[in-house]
């Protein structure tokens, strides 16, 4: 048994409780890991709100990101390059219900967590890493590019425009005002976002990408600036899929050796993902309500 995080029907954060649950035991490909740090991601919210529908039956876990140590080790369970998995190991990745003492997760979604990885960091790494990863997959970018992104001080924004930064663009990032000096501090050039963005980013210059990682307002500019529209991608303004034809982020890319790849990256400090408070997992309700307000720029993430 594990003490795990629940809930019985959905609603506001308060419909959350700690309660006794099945850890489960490893099956094939599966490993049983002991979870040290549990990142919370939009999502998670939502579908504990019953914005995003389910059908899993309650009560309900809830989680995805995590960081721990393997405890137990199912049949023919390898890391991403064959290699054997080992109680004892560091590792990251996801699993369903990994806001919970212990978690069964499928070894193909574990990474190996670097010795210099803080354990909170590789926690809420999972999502937005591997988002940030997969949005310069489907709209690359390098030398000679200049790239908007909206939302750059939050996790998936924050990781994509430091990648296009070590790429070789040059970036511009949307963020309230509290926020440009972090993203001074990693290379990217803040504008305030809202009414008037494009003129504010077209007076910098020509843009030739556009990563949504917030909201509609920076395809909105990238449209009004001329960016191609081939050369948009969208994260969060899912109906500027179609309204604009914006590409929706790609999938493909989100695998455990790119997700290894760029936990080295921060590891080695060459891409900063900031956590911005921790809670233990019996204060799981008081981490969504950090979560779903305002809150300063980084992770949420429960340490169990």
């Amino acid at each position: 048994m594990t003490r795990a995080a629940l809930y019985d029907h959905t609603g506001a954060p308060e419909v959350l409780y700690i309660g006794e649950a099945d850890a489960g035991t490893p099956g094939a490909g599966q490993v049983l890991v002991r979870v040290h740090a549990a990142g919370l991601n939009p999502f998670d919210g939502k579908q504990r709100s019953g914005f995003i529908p389910s059908k899993a039956p309650f009560p309900r876990h809830i989680g995805g990101d995590f960081a721990g140590t393997v405890e137990a080790v199912g049949p023919d369970a390898v890391y991403w390059d064959g290699s054997a998995i080992s109680v004892g190991d560091d590792v990251l990745g996801r699993a369903n219900g990994a806001l919970a003492e212990s978690v069964v997760a499928a070894a193909s979604d574990l990474a190996r967590r670097p010795a210099e990885l803080a354990v909170e960091v590789a926690g809420g790494l999972h999502v937005a890493g591997l988002t940030a990863v997969s949005v310069l997959a489907t709209v690359p970018v390098g030398d000679g590019d200049t790239v908007l992104v909206g939302g750059a001080a939050g996790g998936v924004g924050l990781v994509a425009a430091q990648l296009a930064v070590a790429a070789g663009a040059r970036v511009i990032g949307t963020a309230s005002e509290g926020n440009h000096e972090l993203l001074r501090s990693v290379g990217v050039e803040p504008v305030v976002y809202g009414e008037g963005l494009a003129e504010r980013v077209g007076a910098l210059g020509a843009v030739t990408a556009v990563f949504d990682c917030h909201g509609r307002d920076a395809l909105d500019a990238g449209v009004a600036l001329g960016v191609p529209v081939d050369r948009m991608v969208a994260i969060a303004a899912y109906g500027a899929l179609d309204e604009i034809g914006a590409h929706n982020v790609e999938r493909e890319a989100r695998t455990a050796e790119n997700l290894e790849n760029l936990a080295g990256r921060i590891a080695s400090g060459e891409i900063v993902l900031p956590v911005a408070e921790t809670f233990p997992l019996d204060e799981v309700a008081a981490a969504f309500a950090a979560l779903e307000g305002a809150h300063a720029p980084g992770k949420i993430v429960v340490l169990p």
